[in-house]
């Protein structure tokens, strides 16, 4: 019989185990050589009771496929709570990474004026429920009124092979944005030259000295006489550069004042990051992580809009 291998770590505070996979195998056999106490009819009354949960995700599914890295937490006292954080969903977690959706209006890391309430700040707090000197690395930012994916790393080498990676995958990421009015042309590639003020605030310019070149291929995915709903993919990553692109063709971003929308709808700015892909820096897999159409957006193309 092939042995199955797995790294537990036991928190008698919270009455969980974790148990870190070593190889591919299906749940119930890798719980069955990790919990040696408990019988198969045992485990399998636990699966339907929810004790389990792989990578923050609670399964009944005894045949569920594990994969190197992935992480199994055993709840011992009763179904799994639902861990739940304002601002923020845990999409994915293992050693290496953790990857969440963020709210729209959540700064994603702290600045000098707020260090409190972030993205970074809450996805601490909650690695270091497991392991209370636990670390978290940042590897790239989401403005803070957009909403959408993030990927933050959990030990200084996964974020520089992250860091490494990360030009050759961010071109797949992709965004979701709302513009005012209705974009003509359903494809198009936005080139042009982003220069920052002593204000803060991103210019084009038409100088190449001046400016940083900057690169946006969009899709339109849905349009009405009021708004248009596009993908959108950075083959650049500047500052505010949608923002600033889509301002410059006359559509800015709902509900974007800063960069010259006169309207919000939804009360927030209209721009989400929907899938993001990466390099796993211990696997070195490429994964893709996607979450629905945030329902305010489609709420827009279902009813009448009067301005």
């Amino acid at each position: 019989m092939q042995k199955r291998s797995g790294k537990s770590n036991f928190s008698k505070k919270s009455r969980l185990s974790t148990f870190t996979v070593q190889e591919e195998v299906e749940l119930l056999p890798f719980l069955l050589s990790s919990i040696k106490d408990k019988s198969r009819t045992k485990i399998k009354g636990m699966l339907s009771h929810k004790q389990f949960m792989v990578n923050q995700s609670v399964t009944t599914q005894f045949d569920q496929e594990l994969k190197p890295g992935d992480k199994v937490v055993v709840s011992w006292d009763g179904p799994h709570r639902k861990q739940s954080y304002e601002g923020v969903k845990i999409v994915f977690e293992d050693d290496q990474v953790i990857v969440i959706n963020k709210r729209s209006g959540l700064l994603s890391v702290g600045s000098e004026k707020e260090k409190k309430q972030t993205a970074y700040r809450i996805v601490t707090t909650h690695i270091r429920q497991e392991n209370p000197v636990a670390r978290l690395f940042v590897v790239h930012r989401l403005d803070r009124e957009a909403s959408g994916l993030m990927v933050f790393a959990k030990n200084k080498n996964a974020q520089m092979e992250l860091k490494e990676s990360w030009a050759s995958t961010s071109p797949k990421n992709m965004y979701l944005a709302v513009t005012e009015g209705t974009v003509q042309k359903d494809t198009d590639t936005l080139q042009s030259f982003l220069k920052e003020s002593k204000a803060l605030i991103v210019h084009e310019t038409k100088s190449k000295k001046e400016g940083k070149p900057a690169i946006t291929r969009y899709q339109v995915v849905k349009k009405n006489e009021y708004f248009t709903l596009m993908e959108l993919y950075m083959d650049t990553e500047r500052k505010h550069q949608f923002r600033v692109q889509l301002q410059g063709i006359k559509h800015p971003v709902l509900g974007d004042k800063k960069y010259g929308s006169n309207q919000n709808p939804i009360g927030r700015m209209a721009l989400h990051l929907r899938k993001l892909t990466f390099i796993h820096p211990a696997t070195y897999e490429e994964m893709t992580f996607e979450t629905k159409v945030p329902e305010d957006f489609l709420q827009l193309f279902r009813y009448k809009y009067y301005d």
